[in-house]
């Protein structure tokens, strides 16, 4: 009877265990429009792959990754971030058809971008998201730094999301500038 009890008591312990989902990309307020009119194919981001472990990752002083209890991504974290660039652009650039390359049926668009992230993480009071953006073939390595408020998993994600949006900015501003 006691085993029973034990066992009764982890089933109901682990069951109440509290788990948090996050997502990252969300609908921003764009607020210039570029003149730009072409089209443009947005090849899937790359992502490294502790962001899609579904959980949230966090770097330590001896360069070792650990994930946070009870804090996972509420998405797919290529797709999620792939959708959110190919919406902000966009609303960035509403005279362009922009859309997920390749697609059937749409042909050859006039330019084509890829994201890489090679680092998106929270190290100390920080976020850091490195990436490069290729546009036609041309390689730009854009870095943000962006402070985190909390330590905690809701902290570490509202400093992912502010970087993340400055990183579609600083996509639309290259696009703005290379095309």
């Amino acid at each position: 009877m006691k085993l029973l009890w034990m066992i009764l008591f982890g089933i109901l312990a682990a069951g109440c265990s509290t788990k948090h989902y996050y997502m990252l990309s969300s609908p921003h307020a764009i607020e210039t429009e570029k003149t730009i009119k072409t089209t443009i194919g947005v090849e899937s981001v790359a992502l490294p792959d502790y962001l899609q472990a579904g959980k949230i990752a966090v770097l330590h002083d001896d360069q070792s990754i650990t994930f946070l209890d009870g804090a996972f991504w509420a998405v797919d974290m290529q797709k999620d971030l792939t959708n959110g660039l190919i919406f902000d652009l966009q609303k960035s650039f509403p005279q362009s058809r922009i859309y997920h390359y390749p697609w059937e049926g749409t042909g050859q668009p006039a330019h084509l971008l890829s994201l890489k992230i090679k680092r998106f993480i929270a190290h100390g009071k920080e976020v850091y998201l490195d990436a490069v953006v290729r546009l036609d073939n041309r390689d730009r390595v854009i870095s943000i730094r962006e402070p985190i408020q909390k330590s905690d998993a809701a902290g570490i994600v509202a400093g992912m999301k502010r970087a993340f949006f400055r990183l579609e900015h600083a996509v639309a501003d290259l696009l703005d500038d290379m095309i």
